[in-house]
């Protein structure tokens, strides 16, 4: 069977056991790569030698076509999830043909992840600010403020994913059980493997701007979704992350994008003295392992500024 063909009953299985459309969307693109570099192989003849070939392409020729039109080399991220994809296909494919595996001795890449960098109180001012305003020469008023406004705070607020927010729905929202606070029930995405069913918090801010912006919607169904487009249909999780690009195009600040509001939210949560099991329910963690590196950052924070502040240096004894 040739791979290309194999991909598509390894897809079935996986969409079965509960993995994301965008998992495999990924997963689909680290294959069809390699299907098109070994020029169409069949699975059984792929070796280990051809896998260590198409990693070593990958890390050293290949150029990616970006949206961005950027053709840098591919990030050491990048490099572990074409290694993962296939580790994962041919995993599949042993216990579905009951054939060897040539990805065994297949070595993972090495990389160090990058520092986790979180938004300072100033640059969140300056997306707030710049929802509001086009910037430029160009200093309207946009129809859409309000709810950027609120996308913004309640993924800072919460430390939600992005597909969590687009999951939520008018009937999530409970503006009841807390005099001035709202809370949110997050839903698990299909097996709750990765996107675990819980509730979460806003705080005095984050329920004021959500407000704004529900108060801009005319009794709509509790089944609608929460966000949607200027067109009132529901966004998609490339809309979210280019209405977040282009507020911080317009507001100076660099590196924008979903996942570092959550990243935020875990290091302010630990730098205020929250606890970390607290922390890992309200980011829906299946382990401690995310959870600790949040840790170490905000440790380290403490002695950075324990070296500002203690007073025997500051007095000069």
């Amino acid at each position: 069977m040739f791979l290309k063909k194999a991909f598509e009953g390894f897809q079935i299985a996986r969409l079965a056991d509960g993995y994301s459309p965008a998992t495999l969307k990924r997963y689909e693109g680290c294959i069809m790569l390699l299907a098109e570099f070994l020029n169409h192989p069949e699975l059984e003849e792929i070796t280990i030698k051809d896998l260590r070939g198409y990693m070593a392409w990958l890390r050293t020729d290949y150029k990616p076509k970006r949206f961005s039109g950027d053709t840098s080399p591919l990030s050491g991220a990048s490099l572990d999830n074409a290694w993962k994809s296939i580790r994962s296909i041919f995993g599949w494919a042993a216990n579905e043909f009951d054939i060897p595996r040539p990805d065994i001795n297949l070595e993972r890449p090495k990389y160090q992840s990058k520092p986790v960098q979180p938004y300072s109180r100033d640059e969140i001012a300056r997306l707030l600010k710049f929802c509001n305003r086009a910037g430029g020469k160009h200093n309207y008023l946009r129809p859409t403020a309000k709810r950027d406004q609120a996308i913004i705070m309640v993924l800072l607020d919460t430390g939600m994913r992005r597909g969590e927010l687009l999951r939520l729905r008018f009937s999530d929202v409970n503006t009841q059980e807390y005099q001035h606070f709202y809370s949110l029930q997050i839903r698990s995405y299909r097996s709750g493997r990765k996107s675990t069913a819980r509730v979460v918090y806003l705080g005095r801010a984050a329920t004021r701007y959500l407000w704004r912006y529900l108060a801009t919607r005319e009794n709509p169904p509790n089944s609608d979704p929460l966000f949607l487009t200027i067109h009132n249909r529901p966004l998609t999780a490339s809309a979210v992350k280019n209405i977040l690009i282009r507020i911080g195009a317009r507001a100076g600040v660099s590196n924008v994008f979903p996942h570092r509001f959550r990243h935020t939210f875990a290091i302010e949560y630990l730098r205020n003295r929250g606890d970390i099991y607290t922390l890992q329910r309200l980011l829906g963690h299946s382990t401690l392992d995310m959870v600790r590196r949040y840790l170490a950052l905000s440790e380290t924070d403490d002695k950075e500024a324990h070296q500002r502040a203690n007073p025997g240096d500051r007095w000069r004894l």
